[in-house]
């Protein structure tokens, strides 16, 4: 594959930072997002281009705190979500980047974020594969015309729809895949996809990274990383709720501690997991202690 020099030097700098002893993710931006007023119903991508100084201030939180790689608030930046808003996916997911750019300065990297698509691929549902593949192609496209360094495709639960976005994602850019499925207490995912299943698939397809992200706190997905480890070469990444909520007047609360969280990621760290970070819950506090923890404080 041939690199312009941008995207050589981009190569590089994930290499050289996957060949460091353990990466640090950042953590929540939904939750960080909530907790600065953004309204029920308001998506949450849309505040790059409503309120983008709340989410500079939320990545530039992440970055001070110590994480090495920030993640670009375009979850949810595609078509399906975005058709009756007024923007369009190239709107949106350049001005996340570039939000997350300016917080990563010349020390960090950015994700472009991926999520689900929110609509179920046949034959569960109504999308076909070649939809859902043009959709997830124009996330990827523009991830890397507005600069990102990594795609990172996270919470799915379909097998079927993780291999439409990272062939996406490889075959219209150069740059490298993450990959995170969301599995529930019985180590399988929402759709029935086994540890196992996701590893060689992802493996196969050319992924730069797997792992698991959301659903679990870190205790409840311990399994699900010493699986992954036993099953991948690749580098494995982990990022887990704050612990597993409760609902106190009708809100979500996330009881694990940031001291708590750090210990199991130093723990997941010293069994060879090489990125980690926060899902759902966590917060500045919890990347962190993560940080503390991984470096020796």
């Amino acid at each position: 594959m041939i690199y312009t020099h941008r995207k050589e030097q981009n190569q590089m700098d994930v290499n050289q930072l996957l060949g460091s002893k353990t990466v640090i993710f950042d953590g929540a931006m939904g939750t960080m997002l909530q907790e600065k007023g953004l309204e029920p119903g308001t998506l949450p991508e849309l505040m790059n281009l409503k309120a983008p100084d709340v989410v500079l201030a939320i990545h530039q939180g992440y970055r001070s705190a110590g994480a090495q790689i920030i993640t670009a608030n375009t979850f949810g930046a595609h078509e399906l979500r975005l058709k009756d808003t007024g923007f369009t996916v190239e709107e949106v997911i350049d001005a996340g980047v570039s939000l997350a750019k300016e917080a990563a300065g010349s020390e960090a990297l950015v994700a472009l974020d991926i999520g689900p698509l929110g609509v179920l691929l046949e034959p569960y549902g109504t999308l076909k594969f070649a939809d859902a593949y043009q959709y997830l192609k124009r996330q990827a496209e523009q991830g890397q015309k507005s600069g990102a360094d990594i795609i990172l495709i996270e919470t799915m639960a379909d097998l079927e729809e993780v291999k439409a976005a990272v062939l996406a994602a490889r075959e219209n850019t150069d740059l490298p895949v993450f990959c995170t499925m969301s599995f529930e207490a019985h180590h399988r995912t929402f759709m029935g996809c086994t540890v196992e299943s996701m590893v060689r698939v992802l493996e196969e397809l050319g992924a730069a990274a797997v792992g698991a992200n959301c659903s679990l706190g870190p205790q409840e997905l311990e399994p699900v990383v010493d699986s992954l480890l036993e099953l991948t070469d690749l580098p494995v990444i982990v990022q887990p709720n704050a612990g597993l909520p409760k609902m106190e007047q009708g809100k979500a609360v996330y009881e694990l501690t940031c001291e708590e969280f750090a210990a199991y990621g130093l723990r997941f760290a010293e069994k060879g997991v090489k990125i980690l970070g926060g899902c759902c819950g966590t917060s500045y506090q919890h990347i962190k202690a993560l940080a503390e923890q991984i470096r020796g404080g």
